[in-house]
């Protein structure tokens, strides 16, 4: 990058003078460029020797000139960079060489060895800049009758870069098929002279104009270029440009020189003739705004004057560029220079320029420098000569001395010991007067500041530092910002901060600023708060640390949303509860916490059911489980941005509100007739009955209150069935009342009265055989009746299509029912004895029975009250809805009796059966129910002798029923006192016929 040379001139002592070094650096902007090593290249290891050489320190000897902005020196290792951006084009804007001259300071710390290093940068170019022309577009006018080799003068490119190199070197006329060509002279403010030659004939009736590029280049690889465009109109051309009557001009001036006046005139002289020939002067444009604002010259007679005080400067001069140019169409110009010396007249005070031997505006010695240690250099300027140049200079502070180096530079050296702890500064006044008469003084004044060793270890501002953070932060985000301080000056007090091991990788610390940040996205339901120990620790040698103890709290962010401690909540509560009464609580968990933890549960508004934002549930009005038992609905649980939901499911438990209905007998239709034949045993009837409650409270109990049969019959206490427990034989036309109360097991508990009457009848056939007259009017009922019901089939059917319609658009599960419709009226007959069976094949019929003017027929359905059955459960659907039916054969114990016997066998009786279908599919009051007709052929059941015959005094009877061969299991079950038991091993009943009427065995 450079080369240098040495030259020793001087050595006394520990003092050396006149080393020279030279340097090479290539013109640039970036900062910080190395040049040079100076004590290497000036070989100042071998001239202080090894034990001073580590403790020498560099500097600029003077800093006013402002070639010594443009590098610093490290006060260490002498290494020179360039401090700012360095255009040789603004240093040495008109000279093929450029270089700048640095004096260097070369002092020890620990002894009285001092050297001044003159260092010679030269600056070597670049080829940073085009070429530029002053205007982009130029028109020229040439005569049709110029000769060929004619050469027309534009205004050249101006190329800022002036080595030879990489200065303007070429130009060229694109497109090369014109009849012109370049010839161009260099200038030296960088511009150049170019002609335009002609090089063929012209002929404006041929053409009349001309468009072209003049391209100028430089020597650059690849070379760099700027382009004129060139309009030529045919026209007359100037040739001839003018000529000063010498290139260069030297003059000396007093620097009292008044304001305007003329020191030199210029002449210059132009062959061309008229305008062409007539001259005017001016500056050039192209220098320096010192010459542009010192000088002037007049256009018309080439007097150049003075337009402002001058100041003598020693060594300096002002280069002056001054043009001479025609009148001409195309004017041609002419360069001269002009060389101004100013000179120095009267004396002028001394001025002091300190060098305090550091970057710094104070000068630094370390608290431990021993005696004769340098501290400053002071340069005394003064530019008069004679008793008026020399200069004396004293010092004002005890703890320092002057001494002189050359006759007018000093050096500042410590004349005592220094502690920094009884001072950290100390003034130092510098005063200076030359010998003239009357003699001048001036005087200068400076700090210099007692450097300190690592005696101070850093301590924070705090020393527990708390902080916040949210969770789920980004990486990198700032937690805190830390802060220690340390007594002591530079390295000693440069703080680098670092954490501990301790804070797992979650956090980092800028080793310069003390900003805390994160590392890792942070979970305060992971962890809250965390506490991280900081260190800072100085860089002094050997360093000193402190530390500091940070807690960092997470914040919390509402980033969970409630849970329900369990999906679905089941409760119960009881129907007729008031209004407010307390269901359940619903619990809920938060991971946040505050406010974002805070749970509110809500629900919905259609059940009639308040949650209240803690959690309870209370009705908001009082319920009737026979209307709906069940409610399902979704309860939320919400925090602020959040929201959790469950199922709640609420059973209402059921009051024993509800009596029992008896549907069979009723006050229409309460009486059964029975044939005298009927077999010991014989289920009779059926009491009919259901509640709307539910579990015990729907359970029902039948028993016989009041009678007047002898006890002919018997009740069954949980069926309701009515069996003839004595033969009849002896009763015929006896007409028997019953009086039966069905209660629930409820409490309390509710009953409901009915009456039952039976009739004994003569025999099976009388009941058939009916005067001719009736039969009409029976036929006609009949055909009444199964036209009304025909209708009401309709009916009901359209009825039931329109309800499942809007059953399916509610979206409710769409369950089918059936539904029994109890008789007005029937009758039941006893089995016929074999004498009737071969007459009941010959006349086969159906028997009437017309009581007080009301028709009892078998087997058809009359208005009668409704009911309905759960599909889920197994539908048995009654065919006679009587207390009695009569088959065809005439047997007693109706088909429809039996199958209800045997539907409910293992579930329980068919009146709980309805009561559970009831609070499965509760619906409002006021609704119309679905009406089913009973199957067309309902099956048959008969009690038949066993095989087997009767053991151990008990007459086993056949359970026979086409459609369910009978119970599967063996039971006992005991009711008021009466024992019944199943058979079911052998598809057999028994009846116990040793205990009467308390013992019945099915």
């Amino acid at each position: 990058m450079c080369f240098f040379g040495t030259v020793l001139l001087l050595a006394c002592g520990d003092f050396v003078f006149g080393q020279d070094v030279v340097f090479h650096l290539l013109e640039g902007d970036q900062l910080g460029r190395e040049v040079g090593n100076v004590a290497d290249e000036a070989g100042l290891n071998n001239i202080a020797g090894e034990q001073d050489f580590a403790h020498l320190r560099y500097s600029f000897l003077t800093t006013q000139t402002p070639h010594y902005n443009y590098f610093s020196i490290n006060n260490q290792t002498s290494v020179l960079t360039t401090n700012q951006a360095i255009d040789r084009e603004t240093l040495c804007e008109f000279t093929n060489v450029c270089f700048i001259k640095l004096n260097i300071a070369v002092q020890s710390m620990k002894s009285s060895f001092f050297q001044k290093v003159s260092v010679y940068v030269y600056i070597d170019d670049v080829n940073d800049n085009h070429p530029v022309f002053d205007k982009p577009i130029i028109d020229l006018q040439i005569s049709e009758s110029v000769l060929v080799g004619t050469s027309i003068t534009i205004d050249g490119a101006r190329d800022a870069d002036t080595s030879d190199r990489y200065s303007l070197q070429s130009y060229e006329v694109m497109p090369n098929d014109t009849p012109f060509e370049i010839n161009f002279q260099k200038k030296l403010d960088g511009t150049s002279i170019v002609r335009l030659i002609v090089k063929e004939a012209l002929n404006r009736e041929q053409r009349d104009n001309y468009h072209f590029s003049v391209v100028a280049r430089d020597g650059g690889s690849p070379p760099l270029s700027g382009t004129l465009k060139v309009n030529i109109t045919i026209s007359d051309v100037n040739d001839n440009s003018p000529k000063f009557s010498q290139s260069v001009y030297y003059i000396e001036v007093k620097e009292s020189v008044n304001v305007s006046s003329v020191i030199l005139t210029l002449r210059a002289t132009d062959l061309d003739d008229g305008k062409n020939g007539k001259v005017f002067y001016r500056l050039s444009p192209h220098q320096s705004e010192t010459v542009l604002t010192s000088f002037a010259i007049d256009n018309s007679t080439g007097d150049l004057s003075v337009i402002k005080p001058l100041k003598y400067v020693k060594g300096e001069q002002h280069v002056i560029i001054v043009e001479a140019s025609d009148f001409g169409d195309q004017p041609l110009t002419s360069q001269a220079l002009v060389n101004v010396t100013v000179l120095d007249v009267g004396n002028n005070p001394p001025s002091i320029n300190l060098n305090l031997l550091s970057s710094d505006s104070l000068a630094k010695v370390s608290e431990f420098a021993s005696r004769g240690t340098v501290v400053a250099h002071i340069a005394v300027d003064d530019p008069d000569t004679g008793k008026n140049g020399e200069i004396m200079c004293t010092i004002d502070n005890p703890a320092f001395v002057l001494q002189r180096l050359e006759n007018k530079e000093f050096k500042v050296t410590v004349d005592r010991a220094l502690d920094r702890e009884l001072y950290q500064q100390i003034h130092v006044t510098v005063f200076c007067k030359d010998s003239g008469m009357p003699p001048l003084n001036t005087s200068d004044s400076f700090y210099v500041e007692i450097e300190d060793e690592n005696d101070n270890a850093p301590i924070f501002d705090l020393s527990v530092y708390t902080a916040g953070i949210m969770e789920n932060n980004n990486v990198g985000d700032v937690i805190v910002h830390v802060q220690a301080n340390d007594a002591d000056d530079k390295n000693n007090a440069d703080l680098l901060y670092s954490l501990s091991e301790s804070n797992n990788g979650m956090f980092y610390i800028d080793e310069k600023s003390g900003i805390i940040r994160t590392q890792a996205r942070l979970d305060r339901e992971n962890v809250s708060s965390y506490s991280v120990i900081v260190i800072a620790r100085d860089q002094g040698d050997p360093a000193l640390s402190g530390s500091a103890t940070v807690i960092i709290s997470v914040l919390d962010k509402n980033d969970n949303e409630p849970m329900f401690n369990q999906s679905r909540y089941t409760f119960t509560v009881n129907e007729n509860a008031p209004a407010g009464s307390q269901v359940g609580i619903l619990y809920a968990t938060d991971q946040d916490e505050g406010e974002n933890a805070v749970i509110t549960f809500t629900g919905p508004d259609s059940v009639p059911f308040t949650i209240f934002p803690g959690g309870y549930i209370k009705t908001d009005r009082v319920l009737d489980r026979e209307v709906q038992n069940r409610y399902e609905f979704i309860a939320r649980a919400r925090d602020k941005d959040h929201e959790a939901t469950a199922v709640v499911t609420i059973h209402l438990n059921d009051k024993n509100d509800n009596r029992p209905k008896v549907t069979s007998p009723s006050q229409l239709n309460n009486t059964v007739y029975v044939d005298k034949h009927t077999e010991v045993n014989t289920m009779v009837t059926i009491i009919r009955a259901y509640d709307l409650d539910s579990g015990i409270n729907s359970q029902l109990i039948y028993e016989i209150v009041g009678r007047n049969d002898s006890g002919h019959f018997d009740l069954h206490p949980d069926k309701g069935q009515v069996f003839l427990k004595r033969s009849l034989e002896n009763n015929i036309g006896t007409f028997f009342r019953l009086d039966i109360l069905v209660s629930d097991m409820g409490h309390p508990v509710l009953s409901t009265p009915a009456t039952l009457n039976i009739r004994v009848l003569t025999s099976n056939t009388a009941a058939l055989v009916e005067p001719k007259s009736s039969n009409i009017l029976i036929v006609a009922i009949l055909v009444s009746v199964t036209v009304i019901i025909s209708l009401a089939i309709i009916v009901i059917i359209v009825f039931i299509r329109r309800s499942d319609r809007q059953r399916r658009n509610q979206g409710q599960v769409n369950e089918n029912f059936y539904k029994g419709v109890v008789e007005n009226t029937a009758t039941v007959f006893a089995a016929p004895s074999e004498e009737s069976i071969s007459e009941k094949k010959k006349k086969k019929g159906v028997s009437f029975s017309l009581e007080n003017g009301v028709d009892k027929v078998s087997e058809v359905t009359t208005q009668g009250q409704e009911f309905m059955y759960d599909n889920d459960m197994e539908r048995k659907v009654d065919d006679s809805h009587s207390l009695g039916s009569a088959s065809d054969s005439g047997r007693g114990g109706s088909d429809d009796e039996l199958n209800s016997s045997r539907t409910h066998n293992n579930s329980g009786d068919i009146h709980s059966t309805k009561k559970d279908w009831y609070l499965h599919h509760q619906r409002s009051y006021d609704a119309p129910m679905q009406t089913f007709l009973p199957p067309s052929n309902p099956p048959s059941y008969h009690l038949l002798p066993h095989p087997g015959g009767s053991q151990n005094g008990r007459q086993n009877y056949q359970y026979s029923d086409s459609m369910d061969p009978g119970p599967s299991d063996a039971s006992l079950r005991t009711f008021h006192g009466r024992t019944m038991s199943y058979d079911t091993n052998s598809s057999s009943e028994g009846l116990n016929q040793n205990g009467g009427p308390s013992d019945c065995v099915v």
